[in-house]
């Protein structure tokens, strides 16, 4: 049953898609010092790297395709196979002094007259005494992914379950239960077989019409890595190579993403007019919250790497907001890393006046939930039921609730406003919290493995988190006790990067990490290296 549910994966991909777990799968079967050289510059090889063969140190050299090669397609490869086979162009590790192995990729089959024309192309090249290829096909990538017992054939039936799961079943919740598994007690290969389930799970996300959950799937199997690699200096190679490839699935459902949105739902009610479901009150706002979320961390993902896209992005996400009043209004503790993570791709690509109206949105709807007459809003852990009954529960007589004075909505917005070092914001969302009682709760953690969990050691609440009531005339941002304790810096930023650090929080999404905030709007890289 897992061939088959892989085969349907292999199928699914596009040749892009296969670049990530490819080099997962490679690390799995004993390759090293791969490189990935898709591209202008290419010369026929998309990937290299060596690997110990019967005690022998062999260059590899790969060509990826997606789908079935008939004789078009092998026409077209077959230049590209003489360069793979012959060229010592590629990358500055590439040893030419070595033997070499090429290898044709494809994650379909040689069909109609390809087969017999690859065929004698290997005996041509064989009565010429020249080096020769081999293919992979779509059957050699199934066994070597679900048979072979390095790579998905030890995974559990519980895996099983997760890709047969569609429709309600298939939901953030129980992905990110299923992701606590790849947490584990030190680094190994098993984090590059994690790495592969990530894989799977999130194209199947993707099948079922949930990009978000791809998304969700790359950045939780990132947090995970990171639990598994916590403390060790220099970081393990199974760990980096898996974190990238982490990385690189959220880049690719990301843009995704960004491909379906970028020019769209810029007008007035376009998003909401989507959805003409009874549902749609609560259904909206979730939408934006979560395109803003994902949208904002692709763009800070690229914010080095990919300069153009990362401000396109902002640019976007500065008009998003304006036109789409959802985007400021979260129904839940849960969606309030949304709004964070859309705020500090805007503060660090300088749309001053963007995140100012959008902070004052947000600051207003989230007091008109604690007014007199609201009963406020569900926590950070709340289903989809509980979120709803709470949001719309206290316009209704015959539904009972009792108020929940914690709106950790609120301190997420007071410490944007701390770190921004916005005055009149912290003073107008101060007041207004002050005036509806709301109380400011802070999950504040260890720089330990207690840190990536929901419930974990070295975890510390509190309740009601006693803010400054006035910006305090003295220049520190710092009006908050959280301010000034805890770790300065925390383990995934000190080895990686401040996206790794926030990337936890969109998965446990009850605590964030404010000095890594303030580092970002600083433009302050690499604390700790």
């Amino acid at each position: 049953m897992l061939a088959d549910v892989i085969g349907t994966y292999v199928d699914s991909l596009t040749e892009r898609e296969f670049d990530a777990p490819f080099i997962a799968l490679l690390r799995l079967h004993g390759f090293t010092d791969i490189h990935f050289r898709h591209g202008s510059f290419e010369f026929g090889k998309d990937f290299i790297a060596k690997r110990l063969d019967d005690g022998v140190l062999c260059q590899y050299v790969f060509q990826t395709k997606a789908g079935n090669i008939g004789i078009p397609e092998w026409n077209q490869c077959r230049g590209q196979i003489d360069m793979l086979r012959t060229d010592a162009l590629a990358h500055p590790n590439f040893d030419a002094a070595i033997p070499r192995r090429a290898r044709f990729v494809t994650t379909g089959r040689l069909v109609g007259g390809a087969p017999l024309a690859a065929q004698q192309y290997r005996l041509h090249l064989d009565s010429l005494g020249e080096a020769g290829f081999l293919t992979w096909d779509r059957d050699t990538i199934v066994e070597m992914l679900a048979v072979d017992p390095g790579s998905l054939s030890g995974s559990g039936a519980a895996l099983l379950h997760v890709l047969g799961a569609q429709h309600r079943e298939l939901n953030f919740e129980m992905l990110e239960r299923y992701s606590r598994t790849w947490i584990r007690s030190d680094s190994s290969p098993l984090s590059l077989r994690d790495a592969l389930e990530a894989a799977v799970i999130a194209q199947h996300c993707r099948l079922e019409n949930r990009l978000d959950l791809a998304c969700y799937v790359s950045l939780m199997l990132v947090r995970s890595l990171w639990a598994t690699a916590h403390g060790k200096y220099p970081l393990p190679e199974p760990a980096g190579v898996s974190i990238t490839s982490g990385k690189n699935f959220f880049r690719h459902y990301a843009g995704e993403l960004w491909s379906a949105c970028s020019g769209s739902y810029l007008g007035a009610d376009e998003l909401l007019r989507e959805d003409g479901t009874p549902g749609a009150f609560a259904a909206y706002p979730v939408r934006c919250l979560t395109i803003v979320e994902l949208l904002a961390m692709l763009g800070l993902l690229e914010r080095k790497e990919n300069r153009e896209l990362s401000g396109n992005v902002a640019d976007y996400l500065a008009k998003f907001v304006a036109v789409n009043a959802g985007a400021a209004h979260p129904i839940s503790d849960r969606w309030g890393i949304s709004f964070a993570c859309c705020a500090l791709l805007l503060a660090f690509q300088d749309k001053a006046d963007a995140l100012r109206g959008y902070l004052r949105a947000i600051i207003k709807w989230i007091a008109d939930r604690y007014d007199a007459e609201s009963a406020g809003l569900a926590g950070p852990h709340a289903g989809a039921p509980e979120e709803t009954i709470c949001l719309l529960g206290s316009a209704f007589e015959h539904t009972k609730l009792n108020r929940r004075s914690e709106s950790y909505n609120a301190t997420q917005l007071l410490d944007l406003c701390a770190v921004l070092e916005d005055r009149e914001l912290f003073d107008l969302a101060r007041n207004e919290f002050l005036a509806v009682d709301i109380h400011l709760p802070v999950v504040e953690v260890d720089d330990g493995v207690g840190q990536y969990s929901i419930n974990g050691n070295g975890q510390r609440f509190e309740a009601n988190m006693p803010y400054e009531e006035f910006w305090p005339s003295a220049s520190s941002w710092r009006v908050a006790p959280h301010h000034k304790r805890g770790p300065e810096v925390f383990y995934p930023e000190s080895v990686g990067d401040i996206w790794d650090q926030i990337a936890i929080s969109c998965v446990v999404r009850d605590r964030h990490f404010v000095q890594s905030w303030k580092r970002l709007t600083q433009r302050v890289e690499n604390a700790g290296k």
